[in-house]
């Protein structure tokens, strides 16, 4: 199956964020106002490049936000986790299938309280701009999956990239040993790589290679959607964390303002390139792409979601990608779902 790219292209309620601002507000009752803002809870979120923390700033959505807002930028899943592992950051930018491989690798499975879960999640769902992609470079003469048997396939650990590199392979019905793997610290270091023409196929963000797609250099050959992967940017944020009372009505009024950001997002357009283009410093083709591919809405973390993400794991595990079997429904938290309604 061939794909193309074009070059073109929830709100929360005011009760809900009055409430979930209120709740932090109780958490701060009895600090004398001199030692309020040296008190106030503070939230650290990573994110895997500055896209989002620039333009999040330029929305002024987060501006009046009952807590100290930081943008930690960390390029990658390992990062991501590391840090939040560490406490480094509350917020651990993620893709939806990241924390199955996380669990798979964990002495015991998840049960009570998990190490990590996932709040909140993400994606556009225009067919134009699919979210994660396999692409061969077209001087292969490869058109299908099992056309990419012998060939270079640059990918990154952990995420979405790295489940596209396994599920692709596997429909493919290629091992390891049929192709020659070559593993990236990032997904923007394997993009650069293909881009470069140093791997013949890449697994990971489709955004990344449009543009050797548009000039007819590579052709997509699957993209995560054809593997039935969600493929949602999402946030993943501590067990302890949301354990916390205080600490979880932060965590709700940044989920409900995520919504608002995305609303903004769709409504100035004309805008948003030009943040791509004068701070993220991307060309003017490569800012009208994502411009289109960045319209996202947030997607309920739900029964629905769960099951597909099950049967993930389910294939990870047959395929020999993951150790053993895992339950993922600890992995996400459904409880967040009222804050972005």
């Amino acid at each position: 199956m061939t794909h193309s790219l074009t070059p073109l292209g929830r709100r929360a309620t005011r009760r809900t964020v009055l409430t979930l601002a209120a709740a932090i507000a109780t958490a701060l009752a009895g600090l004398s106002a001199p030692s309020a803002r040296a008190a106030e809870p503070s939230l650290k979120v990573g994110y895997q490049d500055t896209t989002l923390p620039a333009l999040a700033q330029a929305s002024g959505v987060f501006d009046d936000a009952p807590y100290q807002l930081e943008w930690v930028v960390l390029p990658g899943p390992a990062a991501q986790l590391s840090a939040a592992y560490s406490k480094a950051i509350d917020l651990a930018h993620l893709g939806d299938t990241s924390l199955i491989v996380e669990q798979a690798k964990a002495p015991e499975a998840w049960t009570k309280q998990p190490p990590l879960q996932i709040i909140v999640g993400w994606r556009n769902l225009d067919a134009r701009y699919p979210r994660i992609v396999t692409a061969v470079r077209t001087r292969t003469g490869a058109t299908t999956p099992q056309q990419l048997k012998g060939l270079k396939w640059g990918f990154n650990f952990g995420g979405l990239n790295y489940a596209q590199y396994l599920l692709a392979r596997k429909k493919a019905g290629l091992s390891s040993a049929d192709i020659e793997p070559v593993q990236f610290g990032d997904g923007n270091a394997a993009a650069t790589a293909f881009n470069a023409d140093h791997v013949d196929v890449y697994s990971g963000i489709g955004a990344l290679v449009a543009e050797a797609v548009e000039k007819g250099q590579a052709r997509i050959v699957l993209t995560s959607d054809d593997l039935d992967v969600p493929g949602l940017g999402v946030f993943a944020a501590r067990g302890d964390a949301i354990a916390d009372p205080a600490r979880r009505a932060v965590l709700a009024d940044f989920a409900a303002r995520l919504g608002r950001y995305f609303d903004w997002y769709a409504n100035n357009l004309d805008t948003v390139e030009r943040i791509y283009i004068d701070k993220v410093k991307q060309s003017a083709t490569r800012a009208r792409y994502y411009v289109e591919f960045g319209k996202a809405r947030l997607r309920p973390i739900d029964a629905d979601l769960i099951a597909r993400e099950q049967r993930i794991a389910d294939a990870l595990l047959e395929a020999g990608a993951i150790p053993r079997a895992v339950d993922v429904t600890p992995e996400f938290n459904t409880t967040f779902n009222a804050a972005v309604n």
